[in-house]
């Protein structure tokens, strides 16, 4: 387990599905510690202590002990849910800078849509039990509490009018907020001389990660709906030996 650090250097107040997978790698790789990413929150060594309390952000607040609790052991942060607390990450952090991250609007609505409104109606119908051995089970609670957050008690992931205003709004309301000195706008196509100079760190002597994690999603989603399929037929068959065996016990 890394040291805490209780300081982030990188606050990424980009939108999940704008290179934020590659962004993690990147600032990994320049500043030798952990980025935070929605996978971190999900994932196996956090996601039963880290989902609940994401959830209590929301609904109470991010206070500063709540964040260092997070996300003491990481020197930056990317994607939901850390995304969407950028402001209070800002105030508790004074000397981190933040990058937002960007796309063409369509590309990002329709990414959306392909990847985590579907994962998000896999996640639905995944079997509960298993969410919980996983320790997953309040998962779609914190996405939905973040999104709400976003976008508002009525947002439709689906609605690409919708999505595409506000994606636009979020963005123009992140370089209102955010000092010039202290933001930089940036797309995974620019590589590391931006990033780099914008962090006053030398530029690596390897490409700039790109990592296209639409098919690790699409793979995890396959995997999810095949799990769910089984699950499902399992259940049938489970129900219909049970009233077989009422039939025959009881009837006969």
């Amino acid at each position: 387990m890394p040291q805490k650090t209780h300081s982030l250097v990188v606050i990424g107040a980009g939108a999940p599905r704008t290179g934020t997978v590659s962004q993690k790698v990147a600032l990994e790789l320049l500043l030798g510690q952990p980025c935070y990413h929605m996978g971190e929150a999900l994932g196996p060594h956090n996601s039963r202590r880290h989902i609940p309390m994401w959830i209590q952000a929301v609904e109470s607040g991010l206070s500063k002990s709540l964040a260092d609790e997070i996300l003491g052991n990481y020197a930056a942060c990317v994607d939901y849910p850390t995304a969407s607390f950028y402001k209070e990450l800002m105030q508790h952090y004074p000397n981190a800078k933040v990058i937002l991250s960007v796309r063409d609007t369509s590309s990002w609505v329709e990414s959306m849509q392909s990847s985590i409104l579907k994962a998000m109606h896999t996640m639905e119908r995944f079997p509960r039990p298993l969410k919980w051995l996983l320790g997953i089970g309040q998962a779609d609670k914190m996405i939905d509490a973040v999104f709400r957050r976003e976008f508002g008690d009525n947002y439709n992931l689906a609605d690409s009018e919708f999505m595409a205003r506000r994606f636009e709004e979020r963005n123009d309301s992140i370089r209102r907020v955010v000092p010039s000195e202290r933001l930089l706008e940036f797309r995974v196509s620019d590589g590391w001389a931006p990033l780099c100079q914008f962090l006053n760190l030398p530029v690596p002597d390897k490409p700039f990660p790109r990592l296209n994690d639409r098919k690790q999603v699409e793979r995890a989603l396959n995997i999810m709906t095949a799990i769910t399929y089984v699950s499902d037929a399992l259940a049938t068959a489970s129900c219909i030996g049970l009233a077989v065996w009422i039939g025959r016990r009881f009837l006969n």
